[in-house]
């Protein structure tokens, strides 16, 4: 098969694994969450499972059982791999299976697996006939056109997040420096230490003693602080389409993330409530 065509049904099956993250995610949530590594609704991993449910194990796709076994363990080993080349390169865990039964590391466990088995089971003996039969009614000459094209729209739009998520882990890395100078700088002091749990609680500490003149801090530091809050508030976006995003490194960061998504999600809550009760 025209590499073309192979480069579209990766993409049907990342835009199909947009759709069930998206859908699955958001039912679990009970709110909308865009899922998806990249800007677009793609979901690259599953778009690199399909191709290797459907082309890697092709002897085995007149099979149910093997193919099943099979699907499972290459779709499992694909995530656990994504989720550690992910935690390796940006220090972050963007999904985390440890409250499950029978994970391993968190990155993948039986569930997830025997669900990704079934899935590459079906769509091997029902969807992927289809849809192959109508990419490949596609003319060679339109199909080279239409992948060429979708590729650099896809080229774009995975540079683009990349380099989101270089800043993300370069202002995660730069924010945990900030707070350990805090620490260090304050530490043994009371006030300090009844705050220091939370970002935010910490920053607004030590302005409320600059503002009292129990100590003396830089016009540096406070607009520093302010800036890290203002840059806490634009990357929201990661945490809400990552509710289990976890990191060692950067506990306390995360956690700030965290707990402003959730108040936006509760100050959303109560103005739906409002608007209802009028």
């Amino acid at each position: 098969m025209n590499i073309s065509y192979v480069f579209i049904l990766f993409l049907i099956y990342s835009f199909i694994g947009w759709l069930w993250e998206t859908s699955f995610c958001s039912i679990k949530e009970g709110r909308f969450i865009n899922r998806g590594f990249l800007h677009g609704p793609l979901c690259p991993v599953y778009g690199f499972g399909g191709m290797l449910v459907l082309y890697l194990l092709e002897p085995l796709s007149g099979t149910w059982i093997p193919l099943f076994l099979a699907a499972m363990v290459v779709t499992s080993l694909l995530e656990y791999f994504t989720s550690w080349i992910l935690e390796t390169l940006f220090h972050t865990k963007w999904w985390d299976y440890s409250n499950e039964k029978f994970n391993l590391n968190g990155r993948i466990f039986l569930g997830g697996a025997l669900c990704f088995g079934a899935m590459g089971t079906l769509i091997s003996h029902f969807v992927h006939p289809f849809l192959e039969k109508i990419v490949l009614s596609i003319p060679l000459h339109v199909a080279k056109i239409i992948a060429w094209t979708l590729f650099v729209v896809f080229m774009v739009d995975l540079i683009s997040t990349v380099k989101k998520l270089v800043h993300f882990t370069v202002h995660m890395a730069r924010l945990k420096e900030f707070v350990d100078s805090l620490k260090d700088r304050f530490a043994g002091e009371s006030w300090f230490t009844e705050h220091s749990h939370s970002i935010p609680e910490m920053f607004e500490a030590i302005k409320e003693k600059a503002r009292e003149q129990k100590i003396r801090v830089s016009t540096n530091l406070l607009e520093k602080m302010d800036s890290f809050s203002a840059k806490q508030e634009r990357l929201t976006g990661f945490v809400k389409k990552y509710p289990a995003m976890s990191s060692a490194k950067f506990k306390a960061g995360l956690e700030n993330l965290h707990s402003r998504v959730r108040q936006e999600l509760e100050e959303r809550k109560k103005i739906r409530q409002e608007k209802k009760g009028r």
